[in-house]
């Protein structure tokens, strides 16, 4: 364990940060109940007593949640045991949980950081679902610029240069605002005592030559480095939510008419949404498929799962997976079909009982005469063996021929089909059966639309 000397400076400094944080991101408003996370290292332990002393002026209650990860043998139980005693000499409630790190990662084929990480955060969430709190993390100013640093050599957008968030979801990070020097200056005020990790020490791992080689240096170039890391993620946060708000809206829009900036974030977030690594490259070939720049119809992302545009608009598909959905009676207005999919029916009335002036081929060969349709009507997708002759033509034609010839692959399943009792009346993108097909005599016809997304198709 570490003590450090006495100091009576420090308690102001750190308790006046976490007020300008918490103010600011509103991290304790409406808050019943704050649980500190403890692994016992002086950032976690610094939250944790500032907490417990605002606590009142904030009125919420404070409690504490420890996960033994078993990862460092004894020292793992020393934490432990230093978190417990801690919380009982402070009167505080503390969660100890007990997890297999090391059989999780390699269950699940992750490093073990991140492993320990996953598990951590699974504890953390249900702690607030069960309990009803917010989760405060002891993620500091110096955390944040260390994130930001390891971006910065990787290769990052402009949210990868926006650090740790202050706030995500039930998470709070009252520290965010404190470096460590911020830290060690308050503990030490506090006379308090706080364990160190030992991997925390070794330069072996990334996150730490950052800290104790990089962040050092910049502060020697330009001293008050964190200070001023802290001052440009506050501007870019504000760039970062418009950008984010904006690329939101185009979502569903012609991306080839929209700004490139947000353009490359609406493919972000589609690349986000589908499970999909997000780097440069991907982002530039989608990029060249919608405005036109590559000869390819698809850009193919992980797999047997591409990108494809049309319009301007980029949707993905996992080729080869044949899903059978069952059939769904039809009704008049929106019919779900599948996942995103509305089919929109509405029946219309001839005007003066016959076509008058809305006669044309459209119409002719689109719309089905209610008339002719035998049975109930039924929504489906495709089926082998699906043949019909379509309004217009007097040969029969195979569905399957006809997509291979006019969709691709991966929406080939999403094809919405009506039925009657005798088999197809229409089929999206091909129009009516003959047999059933708008003439001189009809009185009623029905009316389809399909829209995916809230979009017109």
């Amino acid at each position: 364990m570490t003590v450090r000397p006495f100091d009576d400076k420090g308690i102001a400094v750190l308790e006046e940060k976490i007020s300008a944080a918490a103010d600011k991101y509103d991290m304790f408003c409406g808050a019943d109940g704050v649980c500190a996370a403890l692994s016992g290292g002086a950032d976690s332990v610094a939250l944790l007593l500032a907490l417990n002393d605002m606590k009142e002026r904030y009125g919420f209650a404070i409690s504490a949640v420890h996960v033994n990860h078993h990862i460092r043998g004894e020292e793992s139980e020393r934490d432990r045991v230093f978190c417990e005693e801690l919380c009982k000499g402070l009167n505080i409630p503390i969660y100890v949980e007990n997890v297999d790190a090391t059989g999780y990662s390699k269950e699940r084929k992750l490093s073990l950081e991140e492993g320990a990480r996953e598990l951590r955060y699974n504890i953390f969430g249900e702690i607030s679902r069960l309990y009803g709190c917010r989760i405060a993390t002891a993620h500091t100013l110096s955390d944040s610029a260390e994130t930001i640093i390891f971006n910065l050599a990787r290769g990052t957008g402009l949210k990868g240069l926006i650090g740790i968030p202050p706030v995500r979801d039930n998470m709070i990070r009252p520290l965010i605002f404190c470096t460590r020097k911020d830290v060690e200056g308050y503990l030490a005020a506090k006379g308090q005592s706080f364990v160190t990790d030992s991997t925390n020490l070794s330069d072996d791992y990334t996150r730490n030559r950052i800290r104790h080689e990089i962040i050092p240096l910049m502060n020697n170039i330009h001293g008050g480095f964190e200070e001023n890391i802290l001052r440009m993620t506050e501007n870019l946060r504000g760039e970062e939510a418009y950008l984010s708000m904006a690329a939101a809206n185009a979502r569903d829009d012609d991306l080839r008419s929209v700004h490139p900036a947000v353009r490359r974030r609406v493919i972000i977030n589609i690349l986000r949404e589908n499970g999909i690594e997000v780097n440069s490259q991907r982002i530039s070939d989608i990029e060249g498929l919608i405005c036109g720049g590559r000869k390819p119809s698809k850009v193919n992302l992980r797999g047997n799962i591409y990108a494809f545009c049309k319009n301007g608009r980029i949707t993905v598909k996992t080729i080869g997976k044949r899903v059978i959905f069952e059939e769904v009676p039809v009704k008049t207005g929106e019919n779900d079909f599948l996942c995103d999919k509305k089919v929109i029916i509405v029946q219309n009335n001839c005007e003066n009982g016959g076509l008058s002036n809305i006669v044309n081929k459209t119409f002719t060969n689109v719309y089905p005469d209610c008339d002719k349709i035998q049975g109930k009507i039924v929504l489906r997708n495709r089926r082998d063996g699906d043949k019909f002759v379509r309004a217009g033509r007097n040969f029969t034609s195979s569905l399957k021929k006809l997509m291979n010839e006019n969709i691709p692959a991966p929406e080939r399943d999403g094809i919405a089909i009506l039925c009657d009792d005798e088999g197809i009346i229409w089929a999206e993108g091909f129009g009516c059966a003959d047999r059933v097909k708008f003439d001189e005599n009809t009185k009623r016809y029905l009316e389809i639309k399909i829209t995916a997304g809230g979009r017109l198709l």
